[in-house]
């Protein structure tokens, strides 16, 4: 994860392919979804500004 000045965080995963799993979320065509890890999401919501996400 790659916190950005304007305060977004621009996230890299796993496309998310279960047909399941987007079946229960809106996507519009020009996005897509990714698998993010807990303990990334966790770090960024604990200390956004401490938290090392520039891997």
């Amino acid at each position: 994860m790659i916190l950005t000045e304007g305060g977004t965080c621009v996230v890299q995963g796993a496309a998310v392919t279960d047909t399941e799993a987007l079946s229960q979320m809106s996507i519009p065509h020009y996005e897509t979804c990714v698998e993010v890890a807990k303990a990334d999401l966790c770090a960024l919501l604990e200390d956004p500004r401490g938290a090392d996400l520039e891997r």
